[in-house]
């Protein structure tokens, strides 16, 4: 170490730092410590053999001694800054305070302020309202004045001051012209009718307003006209003048000249009034039952799309020409229907109906259908409101005019009363050469009480045949030379073409009165057609009654017309002698008649009957009528299927009478004649196979099963008592078993139950013929002949010819013991 130089520490002194280091953003704590380690490391850089604390120790020391000296100028600024925060705390108190006071001020200020306003308000209204009262009275007395000078001027005969008013061209001059002139017609017609003062000056005054109002009308008119006819009609104009009339007297003069003038019910008048040509596809079909209605008639329909083109482009014409368009639209469509549309409409009609009633409904449906449509058409399209919903103001017209263009065909009983007579007339077309037919049957002479009685159960029905002629002549059907209703009739087309087409002149064959289930089907369809028709043309309240008068006319022809006519005939024809082969032709009725019941009763209870749900009585009283009738028609049928039973084994008794008496006793044992039947077992089978062909074309079902069941065992009846009057020896013993066997398989070929049992008894009686007499006992008391009585048997044994020799007689008698 030098000599005299101070000594120097081995630790240099510790970094100064102030508050700002630890209010850095940068401040790290660990740096802060690095740093001061780093000053503790000696300056001279060397190293002792081992570790010195002191260093660090002062360096540390020196350093919380500087850390304490900030921490207590860091609590003066703290406390120093506390009391600053406070006094500015209790400052702002104060300053809330005061600005609280003070806007609880100007809150109470406003209060006065606005309840002054409003009593000014209240006071400015009342004098407002005065003003206006003010104003109106001096308006009042304005017109007063003016009107007065007016009627003065006029009583006097000048008319300048109004004329003058009149001129100006100004729309609102042309209202108060208009007002003052209809004043001034009210003040001249009291003043006369008053009778005071100059009753002659009165009457002149009055005259001379009249022909100024006339004038100003007639102006306002031409006006209206010139502007409408314009190339570019002068809507502003048109509207003023209309507005001008409608103030003066109501505006019908301008409406009535706009619509009566109007180019377009020109054209359709023309097109209304032209004649109806009957010629294309529509004419054809509208009286052709037998195809569907054709729609609407051409002309009517091109006549509708006219109306409907033209009143959707005309409609805005209106709305823009008027101040009140939905009453000038009405008085248009008023005189669209009132006029143009009836008359073409009555032009349809009436060459429909030159045609037939049928014609005249088909007609009368599809017109309201498509007039229907064109005034829902309209409603949708809102004419003068476009595209919103029409007016109930002209929905209203529309529905009146509507109504009332049909109410003269619609009233009333007027249309239900024309489909009965057009269904009327159809159907006593379609049965004419029917009834005919049945009509010029021969009655029975010198009937006796039986029959006389039978003829006066067929009255109601006859009655009914002859009305239906009847009115078939007198109707248009009759007169017509139609082809429709030729084919309808039936009659051949060239006796229809000259004066023969009266009824002796109509031929009739056998097939014209036998019945027909196309011709009901017919007559099904077309009362489905007028029933329809009626739902949508008859109110709903009258559907009961409407479905009624159906009923009871379809129950008139189909019932007692044709299905009672038929059976009465085939009831009838039943009456034959049993001794010739019967004709069973009549029998073949009786399947049709069933098969057109069916029809006709599913057509009431699925058709008609429902209909009338909202009638109760209606609703029996239908019931009742179609039970009454089912059961009729029933009765009729079973007559004739018991008829002809009746009739069938009355004539197998005739053929059964013709068996000799030698049938089943032959002399000759020649076993070739044992086995052949007797021809009247032959006769027999072939009446009974022509019968079964017969009877299964004429019935089906249960009536076939029900008739062979009859007939079966009536023939087992006859076939037994037959067998009582014939002795039979050995050989013939085997003929009348054969004769046996070929019933037995003819029944069983019938495929009927309850007569395989029955029959199989009378082979066994049969076989007892042929048995001896040493296996007949055993043979009584096996099969089916067990359940027979022996006493019954006794009647058939007795018969044979060994009866008494072979014992057979004591063999009976103890088992009938």
């Amino acid at each position: 170490m030098a000599g005299n130089d101070p000594p120097r520490s081995i630790f240099p002194q510790p970094a100064a730092f102030s508050l700002d280091t630890f209010s850095s953003k940068d401040f790290i704590v660990k740096e802060f410590i690095e740093g001061l380690s780093n000053s503790c490391v000696p300056s001279t850089g060397r190293t002792g053999t081992g570790f010195d604390p002191k260093p660090y120790i002062r360096t540390f020391e020196a350093a919380l001694r500087r850390l304490k000296e900030l921490d207590l100028d860091l609590s003066e600024k703290e406390s120093e800054l506390k009391e600053r925060v406070r006094r500015a705390e209790n400052e702002h108190t104060k300053t809330i305070e005061r600005l609280g006071d003070q806007f609880n001020q100007a809150l109470a200020n406003f209060q006065r302020l606005d309840s002054t306003i409003s009593d000014g308000e209240g006071v400015a209204v009342r004098i407002g309202g005065q003003l206006e009262q003010l104003e109106k009275q001096r308006q009042r007395a304005a017109d007063a004045v003016f009107l007065i000078q007016c009627y003065t001027e006029f009583s006097k005969g000048d008319t300048s001051r109004l004329e003058r008013l009149r001129k100006t061209g100004r729309t609102d001059d042309s209202v108060k012209c208009a007002v003052v002139a209809r004043q001034l017609s009210l003040i001249t017609k009291r003043m006369e009718a008053a009778g005071t003062g100059n009753t002659t000056q009165a009457t002149n005054t009055r005259i001379l307003v009249e022909r100024f109002s006339e004038s100003l009308e007639q102006d306002l008119l031409n006006q209206f006209d010139r502007a409408y006819k314009k190339q570019n009609s002068d809507w502003a104009v048109m509207k003023a003048c209309a507005q001008v009339l409608t103030d003066f007297n109501g505006g019908d003069s301008v409406i009535q000249i706009f619509v009566n003038q109007h180019s377009f019910f020109i054209e359709l008048d023309n097109l209304a009034t032209g004649d109806i040509a009957q010629e294309g596809e529509v004419w054809e079909r509208l009286p052709d039952p037998d195809v569907e209605p054709p729609g609407v008639e051409p002309s009517l329909d091109t006549f509708i799309r006219e109306i409907r083109t033209t009143i959707i482009g005309e409609s805005p014409v209106i709305a823009r020409a008027f101040p009140h368009p939905d009453k000038v639209l009405g008085r248009f469509l008023q005189r669209l229907f009132q006029q143009s549309i009836q008359q073409k409409m009555e032009a349809v009609l009436q060459a429909a109906a030159s045609l037939s009633g049928l014609a005249f409904l088909r007609a009368l449906h599809a017109a309201k259908n498509s007039i229907s449509s064109l005034v829902e058409e309209f409603k949708n399209h809102g004419l003068t409101e476009h595209p919103g919903p029409l007016s109930s103001a002209t929905t209203l017209v529309l529905e009146q005019n509507l109504e009332e263009l049909f109410h003269p065909y619609l009233a009333g009983t007027a249309y239900i009363e024309k489909e009965k007579n057009s269904l009327e007339t159809l159907y006593s077309g379609l049965l004419l050469k029917f009834n005919l037919h049945h009509s010029r049957k021969k009655r029975y002479q010198g009937l006796g009480y039986i029959d006389r009685l039978k003829m006066a159960t067929q009255k109601v029905s006859s009655e009914a045949r002859d009305k239906a002629i009847n009115k078939i002549m007198e109707s248009d059907i009759g007169k017509s030379r139609s082809d429709v209703f030729t084919r309808l009739m039936g009659v051949d087309k060239k006796d229809n073409n000259s004066d023969k087409n009266r009824l002796s002149d109509i031929e009739t064959t056998d097939a014209d009165g036998q019945l027909c289930v196309d011709s009901a089907k017919r007559m099904l369809r077309w009362m489905a057609e007028a029933v329809g028709r009626s739902l949508e043309l008859s109110p709903a309240s009258d559907t009961p009654k409407d479905v009624l008068a159906a009923l009871t006319l379809l129950l008139e022809h189909m019932r007692k017309i044709y299905l009672e006519t038929a059976l009465d005939a085939a009831i009838d024809a039943a009456e034959q002698s049993p001794k010739a082969e019967p004709d069973l032709a009549f029998f073949l009725e009786v399947k049709p008649a069933t098969s057109i019941m069916h029809l006709m009763f599913i057509f009431i209870n699925t058709a008609l009957i429902p209909l009338a749900n909202t009638s109760l009585t209606i609703r029996r009283e239908m019931t009742i009528a179609t039970n009454t009738s089912l059961t009729s028609l029933e009765s009729k049928i079973n007559q004739v299927i018991q008829k002809t039973i009746d009739l069938i084994l009355s004539h197998i008794t005739t053929l059964l009478s013709k068996q000799k008496k030698q049938d089943f006793r032959p002399k000759d044992d020649d076993v070739s004649l044992t086995t052949l039947r007797t021809p009247t077992c032959t006769s027999v089978l072939l009446f009974l196979e022509k019968t079964t062909t017969v009877a299964r074309e004429a019935v089906d079902g249960a009536n076939l099963e029900y008739f062979l069941a009859e007939l079966g065992g009536g023939f087992r009846t006859l076939i037994l008592e037959h067998f009582k009057k014939y002795q039979v020896n050995a050989a013939g013993a085997l003929m009348l078993t054969k004769d046996v066997g070929a019933y037995y398989e003819l029944v069983r070929g019938w495929k009927v139950g309850v007569l395989n049992e029955s029959f199989e008894a009378l082979r066994e009686i049969a076989n007892l013929f042929v048995v001896s007499p040493a296996a007949l006992k055993d043979r009584l008391r096996d099969g089916v002949l067990v359940k027979v009585k022996p006493h019954l048997l006794k009647a058939y044994l007795c018969k044979r010819e060994d009866y008494v020799s072979a014992g057979i007689e004591k063999i009976v008698s103890a088992l009938v013991i």
